[in-house]
């Protein structure tokens, strides 16, 4: 049932308090009122409305009194207060709005205007509220989860569903950001949670070493190898074995994955016993798997084995009646994460994230939020805390570059996105490459590898 939102009108104009009243229940609010600041407070502590218009110059107790009693009172709910006068004091407005006050409407307000003031302030309250609750649900600790409603969303549901009694291969595949290994996760606690779940970054790994890595080794088998050394395909044991940037992997050792994955069974380097591998293999890949097939850079066999279940996630830009669902997630996030303590975002803020494309989809969603909790100034995030957020709203399929907003035209190509996406998390993170390779997603290694690559050095 939709809640009847409650609003008190405090003026001791009873003509403009009338007005206001009847206009507001025509709207369909619950409108009471008051005649002076005290009467305004009993009213407040006794009928607990959402929101409060709040004149100024009253006698016996004006406004700015009522909104001292209300800080100073930790009994009652502080309620949204907007407040009005017939003068548009400047001083006033901002003595009120340091204790508290949501707006400033200066007299006379036409109804029109006040319908959109309250209306503002409604969808601050409903979503404020609904926040609150969420990140009031957990206090043991935070675990990343799949977030959305949209269709295609639903479609992965259903997917993870039918894998629960079978040990499949899944092949995962989407655009960087997209929450891959997230899904991969999902996979894992849906039908194995209480075996170990292993990932590997392929890209990560060199060429000579994914063998051993993955399959481990005996003693002797090559300079270096002191003693048997068991690989991640016996550690998994009956888990998940997640193979990331699975297009990185050299034909030679795709070869072996390829008998692996028809045969179950492998051998460690410079070993002669077979092992038995009774675990699932889940292969993530941004990259066109049949486009590196034709072009003999991936082998077409293998491809064919790891595709059994696909799953493809989408970009954000394709379900962004999700966003406000993430948002909220990642505010819950960073709250757990990094020790902030923010409460709510405005419907404006929303609204303002709905009108960017997300070029680094969901990983740069997390990351934009990340940073405008940490730099807010209170416990609300508002438009003005993603001011330093560029407003990406077109995309040149043909070249892969993005166009920005219409104070900067400048086309940039992903990469240099990328490269001043992973800049600004190393700066907030001060360096930090745990935490930044964390946020990001991605291994330390790899991170290693785009500092190396883009040329990144920290600021003395």
């Amino acid at each position: 049932m939709k809640k009847q939102w409650k609003i008190l009108i405090v003026d001791d104009d009873l003509s403009i308090s009338r007005s206001y009243q009847k206009y507001l229940e025509s709207e369909g609010y619950i409108a009471i009122t008051a005649n002076n600041g005290r009467e305004g407070l009993q009213k407040i502590e006794k009928e607990d409305p959402d929101l409060v218009l709040l004149d100024i110059n009253m006698p016996v107790k004006n406004g700015l009194e009522l909104l001292e009693d209300l800080n100073r009172t930790k009994e009652i709910k502080m309620p949204l207060i907007i407040m009005l006068t017939a003068y548009g004091d400047l001083e006033a407005a901002i003595r009120s709005t340091r204790l508290g006050a949501y707006d400033f409407l200066t007299k006379p307000v036409s109804l029109e205007k006040l319908r959109l003031t309250v209306k503002r302030g409604i969808e601050k309250i409903a979503l404020s509220e609904h926040v609150a609750h969420i990140i009031e649900q957990d206090h043991d600790g935070f675990k990343d989860t799949i977030i959305g409603r949209d269709s295609r969303m639903i479609d992965i549901y259903k997917i993870i569903g039918s894998l629960e009694s079978n040990k499949a291969t899944v092949l995962i595949t989407g655009e960087s950001g997209t929450g891959k290994d997230v899904v991969a996760k999902a996979i894992h606690e849906n039908t194995s949670k209480d075996e170990p779940f292993i990932a590997i970054n392929c890209a990560a790994v060199p060429e000579n070493l994914i063998e051993s890595e993955l399959m481990g080794y005996v003693k002797g088998a090559f300079t270096g190898a002191i003693s048997n050394r068991e690989g991640k395909l016996e550690a998994v044991k009956k888990g998940t074995l997640v193979l990331d940037e699975i297009s990185e992997t050299p034909l030679e050792f795709q070869a072996k994955l390829l008998r692996l994955l028809q045969e179950k069974e492998f051998y460690p380097v410079g070993g002669t016993e077979k092992k038995r591998f009774n675990g699932r293999i889940i292969a993530l890949t941004n990259k066109n798997l049949k486009d590196l097939v034709e072009k003999g850079k991936f082998r077409e066999d293998l491809f064919y084995r790891l595709n059994v279940i696909n799953i493809v996630v989408p970009p954000l830009r394709e379900h962004m009646n999700d966003l406000e669902m993430l948002v909220i997630h990642f505010m819950k996030k960073t709250n757990y994460l990094m020790h902030t303590a923010v409460e709510s975002i405005t419907r404006e803020a929303i609204d303002f994230l709905m009108t960017h494309v997300w070029p680094g989809n969901i990983r740069e969603l997390e990351n934009v939020i990340t940073k405008a909790a940490i730099n807010a100034k209170d416990r609300i995030l508002t438009k003005d805390s993603f001011g330093f957020l560029g407003s990406f709203n077109e995309i040149d399929g043909s070249n892969d570059k993005l166009r920005i907003n219409s104070d900067n035209e400048e086309l940039l190509p992903l990469k240099d996105i990328e490269k001043k996406h992973i800049e600004f998390v190393l700066k907030q993170t001060n360096w930090h490459k745990g935490k930044t390779a964390e946020i990001l997603g991605i291994t330390r290694p790899t991170l290693d590898k785009r500092i190396e690559e883009f040329g990144l050095a920290k600021d003395v």
